[in-house]
């Protein structure tokens, strides 16, 4: 079966992803917190967004989740980070997206 998706296609498909990406939630010291993505790239097949902890968080950055603009979780992590004050720390989300190949069958009459 031969792959459908143009290039420009799938770059436009991360790209969406990307943009839809509104913030990340996350736990401080066992305390909800959110922060803007610092950065998103899409290029090509791949999609990075970057989530940057600046001076003012220091301690257990915990589940980092990516929020969408329709407030659903869309990744997270529940990895740990011990943050110090005086270095910041990035969290990146990367994904590569790829067409899969599958077969339909349909069964019976409409």
């Amino acid at each position: 079966m031969a792959k459908t998706l143009t290039e420009t296609g799938i770059e436009k498909i991360g790209k969406r992803f990307a943009d839809s990406i509104d913030h990340a939630a996350y736990s401080l010291n066992g305390l909800p917190a959110t922060v803007k993505p610092f950065r998103s790239t899409a290029a090509g097949d791949t999609v990075t967004i970057y989530v940057y902890f600046d001076d003012t968080v220091e301690g257990t950055v915990a589940d980092v989740q990516l929020v969408d603009t329709d407030g659903d979780v869309v990744a997270e992590t529940d990895r740990a980070f011990e943050k110090p004050m005086s270095k910041g720390l990035y969290v990146a989300f990367k994904y590569k997206i790829t067409e899969k190949e599958s077969e339909v069958e349909i069964s019976g009459t409409v």
